[in-house]
C-alpha cells in the first residue's frame, strides 16, 4: 500500500511531505504492513528535534487511527482507503490531536489582535 502510493525513491523531503509519509507509514503499521526502515529513513532526513518529533507524532497518529478503523473495516485495503487518499495525503489532519492549536493553525494569515495583549490585562478581581 505504502510503496504503491508513495514509492521509496526520494532524496529529500519537505516537512509536510515527511509528515504525510509518516502518517501513512503509521497506517500501514496499524494494518500489519510495518516498514521500520522507511520510517528511519524519513526521520533521518531531518536533524532538528522539532521536525523529528512532528514526524513521530504523525506516525503515532496514523497507527492509532488505523488500529481504531481496523475494528470496523473488512481488510487492510479498506482501512488504508479510509485514512489515506489516492495521492497519499491523509484524509484528516495527520497530527491534529497531538499538537496544540497554536502550532497547527497558520498564524501568518490572521490579522493582528485588537487591544492590549491578554498578559497586560488586569485580572477581573482587580477591576472595580
Amino acid at each position: 500500500m505504502y510503496d504503491r502510493t508513495f514509492g521509496t525513491e526520494w532524496n529529500d523531503l519537505t516537512r509536510e511531505e515527511a509528515v504525510e509519509r509518516a502518517f501513512a507509514l503509521g497506517v500501514a503499521d496499524g494494518v500489519g504492513s510495518e516498514r521500520p526502515a522507511e520510517l528511519d529513513r524519513v526521520l533521518g532526513a531531518f536533524e532538528n528535534a522539532y521536525d523529528r518529533s512532528l514526524i513521530e507524532l504523525a506516525y503515532d497518529e496514523g497507527r492509532t487511527k488505523a488500529l481504531d478503523a481496523a475494528a470496523e473495516a473488512d481488510d487492510a485495503e479498506a482501512v488504508w482507503d479510509r485514512l489515506v487518499d489516492g495521492a497519499g495525503s491523509p484524509r484528516g489532519p495527520p497530527v491534529s490531536a497531538a499538537l496544540p492549536g497554536a502550532i497547527t493553525e497558520l498564524t501568518l494569515t490572521r490579522g493582528p489582535r485588537e487591544g492590549p495583549p491578554s498578559s497586560l490585562d488586569l485580572p477581573s478581581m482587580l477591576r472595580k
